[in-house]
């Protein structure tokens, strides 16, 4: 490098250093989603459903589907196929309450569901 004078090869140098920074930083932020606290991992992506849950809050008993009902609290397969099943057996739900009919579906239960759940 001698066609290049004393301050143009420190800046150069300087560039180069910043460049290797800015790659150290895009590295370090594509791993970031595998990062573990405790032992958890860290979330990478949501369905759009679960998206769709936190900002609707609601989900039609009367609509939802067994993967759909799922996704709420305290629901688990067998409990979403019992509310999928009792509504085909009995119709829909009149009101959120009538939830509580379905086996499996206790007060405290209900009680975890009340906020996520709209029968329309």
């Amino acid at each position: 490098m001698m066609w290049l004078n004393r301050q143009e090869q420190l800046t150069l140098a300087g560039l180069g250093v910043l460049g290797l920074v800015g790659l150290g930083i895009l590295a370090w932020q594509g791993q970031r989603s595998s990062v573990t606290i405790q032992g958890v991992p860290a979330p990478v992506d949501t369905t759009p459903w679960d998206a769709a849950l936190r900002r609707a809050h609601h989900v039609d008993i009367n609509a939802a589907t067994v993967a759909e009902l799922e996704r709420l609290p305290l629901v688990g397969p067998t409990l979403a196929r019992r509310i999928v099943e009792y509504r085909q057996a009995h119709g829909p739900f009149l009101r959120p309450e009538d939830l509580s009919r379905v086996r499996g579906i206790g007060p405290k239960t209900f009680e975890g569901l009340r906020d996520h759940i709209t029968a329309q």
